[in-house]
């Protein structure tokens, strides 16, 4: 049966109306000689892997570079910084995985190996670190990093960059020089723990301690213990510090403050942090506790509806025939007390783009404190009232023709700091061009909507990945079609039109010859005619006919396009048969 009518009209609708057993099953996979290798390679042999030595809320560190790392170094610290030991890349671990948490190869960095490694087509995970975490102790950074990869059929996938940080949390006490002269250097203690680890850091202690994250936001509990001079009564004050996260260095200072009055109290400053209350230093209390405002009392910067985690991709659909756009790209910030400042910092891997911007307003520019005009503050976009608020719109649609003229990656990093010091760093990235992920239209119809199916309908799709097809999926999803019916020709409900194979005879057109009489498949584009395209027409007309037979139902088809740089699209096509 050459026809893909006749295939699937016959055994395909067959074994779904009359459920055919497995015996009357027809392998339409296509002969051995047929079935293409799924292997492509990953080259390492250029990869330059560098170590990010600054971590997170560092006021001005002393780090030591490791070899080959350009980065300047800080000045020296505060009382509680510690310089970080050398490090040797080339002893890192690098552990390749798949998908499915497989190890598929192991060795060190200044080892690794120099000829591209054969893998088969997916997924992969290459994870540098240099050493297992305790889970805490004293001068103990472990940095680590990791890259996914895509592995396409018969290419060489290069990895040139990997930059690894600080995997686990780094935590230093240091102690006011008029603290000694209130209390006892001897009983003066500040114990820091993360569930069942701990660390005692004592009143001569300088050294930093590290601890393992236990999840993405982790709580670190602090328990002081001191005594005033020619005292024996101990004082214990206990508090707690959210939302602290792996590469961060969270400082904490210990303070005595005095009042006009003569009174003293003992403040508690981690980073840049104030406190709801300050604690009376007095004798006769014998367990005090202060409040650490945790991350909920800083600012909040969102754009309702997005991710700012995720790029937002500009397109030329945005604008109307007259060159307006359409949408609205509004960071909302909202702060429980007063603004301080609100820094927007612009760039950009477009050179022509940040000229053009600072060609109007300067590149960095505190909102609250502004050098550029009214004028150009409400043209670009920006709020002329920011200080002081706690409430203020920054409305980046004022900027988006502007955006739209520069192809690439322009970023927005937005701080808002409250009176309180409280501060909260959001990144608001748009690509635009060349960079932009795949896209996938629906030629003639609305992809994003349910479609009812009418014998002259037809689905053609056209895809278009500017920086090339890595690989396109399409995954069943119907009322009346299982698995196991469409194993039964031939089919599977998800599969690869790049690296799956054992289907390519069975989605494929015309695999033997130029005749289109022998046209033995739906006629789809499989392997190298998707692999490495940057269009694709993709038509699933014939797919949509054999279903028409099938009677009534819905059946949608969810399309996932991945480009070489692991941007991915995805898209449904929705149809109801009647």
């Amino acid at each position: 049966m050459k026809s893909i009518v006749r295939i699937i009209s016959v055994a395909f609708v067959a074994a779904l109306t009359l459920g055919a057993c497995n015996k009357d099953k027809v392998d339409y996979t296509g002969k051995e000689d047929n079935v293409q290798e799924n292997i492509g390679y990953l080259q390492l042999g250029d990869l330059q892997a560098s170590i990010m030595v600054e971590t997170e809320n560092v006021t001005s560190p002393t780090e030591t570079r490791a070899e080959g790392d350009n980065s300047e170094s800080g000045d020296a610290g505060e009382a509680g910084d510690t310089t970080t030991p050398a490090i040797d890349i080339n002893t890192f671990d690098v552990v390749i995985t798949n998908e499915a948490g497989v190890e598929m190869a192991a060795f060190t960095y200044g080892e690794r190996p120099q000829e591209p490694i054969a893998l088969e087509g997916g997924v992969y995970i290459i994870a540098m670190s240099s050493g297992a975490m305790k889970g805490a102790d004293w001068e103990s950074p472990i940095y680590a990093g990791e890259k996914e990869v895509i592995i396409t059929r018969k290419q060489t996938t290069e990895v040139k960059d990997l930059v690894c940080k600080l995997a686990n949390i780094k935590v230093t006490v240091a102690y006011s020089a008029d603290l000694a002269e209130q209390l006892d250097s001897d009983y003066t203690k500040m114990t820091v723990a993360l569930e069942d680890n701990a660390l005692e850091y004592v009143y001569s202690e300088t050294r930093g301690g590290f601890f393992a994250p236990v999840a993405a936001e982790n709580t670190l509990k602090l328990t002081f213990n001191c005594r005033y001079k020619d005292e024996t009564k101990d004082i214990i004050m206990t508090n707690e510090i959210k939302g602290v996260k792996a590469a961060q260095w969270r400082k904490i200072n210990v303070v005595v403050q005095h009042a006009a009055d003569g009174t003293a109290t003992i403040g508690i400053v981690c980073d840049t942090w104030t406190y709801d209350e300050e604690v009376t230093f007095d004798t006769s209390a014998s367990l005090m506790e202060e409040v650490i405002p945790d991350d909920t009392d800083a600012p909040v910067i969102v754009w309702e509806g997005h991710d700012l985690g995720q790029p937002f991709e500009l397109t030329d659909e945005m604008f109307d025939a007259e060159g307006n756009f359409t949408k609205s790209i509004n960071l909302d910030v909202t702060a429980k007390a007063a603004l301080k400042s609100l820094v927007v910092k612009v760039s950009s891997d477009n050179s022509d783009f940040t000229k053009a911007y600072s060609e109007i307003m300067s590149l960095e520019e505190d909102l609250c404190a502004p050098t550029a005009s009214n004028a150009i503050l409400k043209m670009m976009g920006y709020p002329t009232d920011a200080k002081d608020a706690t409430t203020t719109r920054i409305k980046l649609a004022s900027q988006a023709e502007m955006l739209k003229s520069y192809e690439g990656t322009h970023s927005y990093e937005v701080t808002a700091t409250d009176v309180n010091g409280a501060h909260t760093t959001a990144t608001l990235t748009v690509q635009y061009g060349q960079n932009v992920a795949p896209k996938i239209v629906w030629q003639g119809y609305d992809i994003d909507k349910q479609q009812t199916y009418a014998p002259s309908m037809t689905c053609d799709l056209m895809v278009t990945a500017p920086l090339a097809i890595a690989d396109l999926k399409v995954k069943i999803i119907s009322e009346t079609l299982t698995p196991e019916q469409l194993g039964g020709v031939g089919l599977a409900s998800e599969f690869s039109l790049v690296n799956d194979t054992d289907y390519f005879h069975a989605l494929g057109g015309n695999t033997e010859d130029d005749d289109p009489s022998n046209d033995d498949g739906l006629g789809f584009p499989v392997g190298d005619e998707v692999a490495g395209k940057t269009e694709l027409e993709l038509s699933i007309t014939k797919f949509l006919g054999v279903l028409g037979m099938l009677g009534s139902g819905e059946h949608n088809f969810e399309i996932t396009v991945t480009d070489t740089e692991g941007n991915a699209t995805t898209k449904t096509v929705m149809m109801r048969f009647e």
